[in-house]
């Protein structure tokens, strides 16, 4: 948190999201704190999206108001991950696709990904984007799109679920791609630019 900014950030070591938002008011003093995910499940359901949510901090707490009821939870002590030396700044192969388009995709391969990995493997090429997937006892699925891509040809692997899960909440009507090699992490952010919300995936190793 800084004093015009608070930047969230959350990890499970496949998958990354941050997001930042503007600050009101100013005065509050830097600070890194650590929220439980449950709290801030509590905040997303008993508070409205739109309007004024003030929030507050003493030594060990954290507090979420509004002018009608509030959300006190206690802090997470410790040092969090170094999560800026994971996110690329070298990705230099961009894609922009339709979120919807590229969403619905993903879910017809998931129909007959593997139920251990969601494996879907993705691969661009001049201006499009083609799915595979290949599962013994369930089949096999292979779908292409159209896609804002000139790079080199590339593959690389995803778990499906991990997809759906940042293209769901992705604002916009067009993601930006952002990778470099099969096995290098692979960035998600709004085409638009307007939001500075930025998903990082792991990659899954992929078969031949």
């Amino acid at each position: 948190m800084r004093p015009e900014r608070m930047r969230m950030v959350a990890t499970n070591g496949h998958r990354l999201a941050r997001l930042t938002v503007p600050l009101e008011g100013g005065g509050a003093p830097e600070t890194d704190l650590i929220v439980p995910p449950k709290a801030l499940q509590q905040v997303a359901r008993l508070f409205e999206k739109e309007g004024e949510l003030r929030v507050a901090r003493s030594q060990n707490h954290l507090a979420f108001r509004t002018s009608s009821r509030a959300v006190y939870t206690r802090l997470i002590e410790g040092p969090y991950p170094n999560y800026q030396q994971v996110i690329p700044t070298d990705n230099d192969k961009k894609a922009i696709a339709s979120r919807d388009g590229l969403a619905a995709a993903i879910r017809r391969m998931a129909v007959v990904a593997s139920d251990q990995t969601h494996r879907v493997r993705m691969s661009f090429s001049d201006g499009s984007l083609s799915f595979r997937v290949q599962t013994p006892d369930l089949g096999e699925a292979e779908e292409e799109m159209a896609v804002d891509y000139g790079g080199d040809a590339l593959e690389i692997g995803f778990n499906a679920n991990y997809l759906l899960e940042v293209l769901r909440y992705m604002p916009g009507d067009d993601v930006l791609v952002e990778f470099k090699a099969p096995e290098r992490a692979a960035t998600f952010r709004p085409a638009s630019g307007e939001l500075d919300y930025l998903c990082l995936v792991m990659p899954l190793r992929l078969l031949d």
